[in-house]
């Protein structure tokens, strides 16, 4: 699969990705190593798939800077922890990772099983201006 921007507007075709992927995995010039990531990428793939959240990562690839920037900053801001676990208690499926921010402190949403989910202190992310400035 290209990384080419403007192939990223096109859907995601997980059984060629994967048959690449494969194919990758049985050259002979492969590492243990190199094997060993490329069928990771391709259980990470097949993960995907399974939880139902392929859409979302076509829709990903298709703005994959709007992801990237959408990723460092807070989707919903709360004055305290439970104004923010009352929130995440009414989402009827939020997503993994998002970032929230409680009391000007970034949260991730996480999930410990498969119906629990919870916040966990994310570590201070720069912002984009930050970011262009150490660069």
């Amino acid at each position: 699969m290209s990384t080419d921007p403007s192939d990223m507007s096109k859907k995601f075709d997980m059984e060629s990705t994967l048959g690449v992927l494969e194919k990758l995995a049985h050259e002979e010039a492969r590492t243990p190593e190199d094997v060993k990531a490329i069928r990771s990428a391709a259980e990470a793939i097949h993960f995907i798939h399974v939880q139902g959240k392929l859409e979302d990562f076509q829709d990903y690839l298709r703005d994959v800077e709007g992801a990237a920037e959408r990723s460092l900053r807070a989707e919903q801001s709360f004055q305290n922890m439970s104004e923010a676990i009352n929130w995440l208690h009414t989402q009827s499926e939020p997503r993994f990772g998002t970032i929230v921010e409680v009391a000007g402190n970034p949260f991730w949403v996480v999930r410990q099983r498969k119906e629990t989910w919870f916040l966990i202190p994310a570590p201070r992310l720069p912002s984009v201006e930050e970011l262009e400035r150490d660069s």
